[in-house]
């Protein structure tokens, strides 16, 4: 074993970060285009993107229906949403970097506006496309908008867990700072942050079903001095609803890809691609890896390749993985997680980096 970890490194100390990184993206070229030659339904590209879209969204109909009529638990419609709103997220990824319907605009207007609806607790589809494109121009970078909107390079403490959970605790703690630092990229945007009432109106109610279950269980811990009768009853038995059917499956999905996110990316001192991301597999992030689609395990592929559709990305994953390793590429690094995400390991006193 120790052999072959030596192997390993004497390849990696061969190449130089520029070399690896070509070596790699033809890697997971080829892999991808073996993929494509042995499965010729993949040549279907635009058919697979709005089929997993519409099969997703009415999947989701599905399970909130069958919750409602009490054919299933309340927990297998909460996991079951928020797995298939994953597959949604993966969607509206792919649908920025147009992998899919190039040609037709107003198909991908159509599509974004599906990904988002069913997942109205993140920012619009189109300001994230503009915000996403910048990422990864400047991943790693003070003026990485997305990232940092979501805690990377905020040292670990109650400020970063919040900022990765709560949406409004992120534009609070890490507003101000982005608006300084970022200021001539946050100009150049042209899509509106705020389109239409959606975002509003699911933060109205996620917020109302959190506060009035706190007070609820206050209630109760009290021995139910306050009775609920009439509208009071019928609204509350609304907000569980729509938590165990939206709600909490959207938050469940947003807050597991965003811990894994911003701390698969690196920050602060990043200088290539190369040094961009690593890979997060441990059989301990399973549980989140289930509400994101496995991210932190094959984002680091994308990084490499953009123009890949998620699910060829996970397909290729167990044969492109291994050539990350082999060139260097860091696989678990949770001590980075203690130094605010920096890809340096050495300690740096006196060199302050902006979270």
């Amino acid at each position: 074993m120790n052999s072959l970890a030596l192997e390993r490194k004497n390849i990696s100390d061969r190449f130089t970060e520029k070399e690896k990184t070509k070596r790699i993206i033809k890697w997971i070229r080829y892999s991808d285009s073996k993929l494509r030659k042995r499965f010729s339904f993949l040549r279907y590209q635009n058919a697979i993107g709005f089929g997993i879209t519409m099969g997703s969204a009415f999947g989701m109909i599905l399970l909130g229906s069958l919750y409602v009529m009490d054919i299933i638990p309340f927990w297998a419609c909460i996991i079951g949403n928020g797995i298939l709103a994953s597959f949604l997220h993966e969607m509206e990824h792919d649908l920025i970097h147009s992998i899919y319907f190039k040609e037709s605009p107003k198909m991908q207007n159509f599509l974004f506006w599906m990904v988002w609806l069913f997942r109205a607790n993140t920012v619009n589809p189109w300001f994230r496309k503009e915000i996403h494109l910048l990422h990864h121009k400047l991943s790693g970078n003070i003026e990485d908008i997305e990232e940092r909107f979501i805690s990377n390079g905020m040292p670990w403490g109650i400020r970063r867990i919040l900022v990765m959970i709560d949406p409004i605790m992120a534009v609070v703690l890490q507003g101000p700072k982005i608006r300084r630092d970022a200021i001539r990229y946050l100009k150049k945007i042209k899509a509106k942050p705020i389109k239409g009432p959606y975002r509003l109106v699911y933060l109205l109610l996620w917020y109302s079903f959190l506060i009035w279950g706190m007070v609820s269980l206050i209630n109760w811990a009290l021995g139910s001095l306050i009775q609920e009768t009439g509208t009071a009853a019928n609204i509350h038995n609304f907000l569980n609803t729509a938590a165990v059917v939206y709600l909490i499956p959207c938050w469940l999905r947003q807050s597991a890809i965003q811990i894994v996110s911003s701390n698969m990316h690196y920050y602060g001192d990043v200088k290539s691609l190369y040094q961009q991301t690593q890979v997060l597999d441990s059989w301990w992030i399973l549980p989140l890896h289930l509400f994101c689609f496995n991210f932190g395990a094959t984002h680091g592929i994308h990084h490499f390749v953009v123009t890949q559709p998620f699910y060829l990305r996970q397909a290729v994953a167990p044969k492109v993985k291994p050539l990350l390793k082999k060139y260097g590429i860091r696989f678990n690094d949770f001590e980075s997680m203690t130094r605010a995400n920096r890809y340096q390991k050495e300690e740096m006193d006196g060199i302050a980096i902006p979270a």
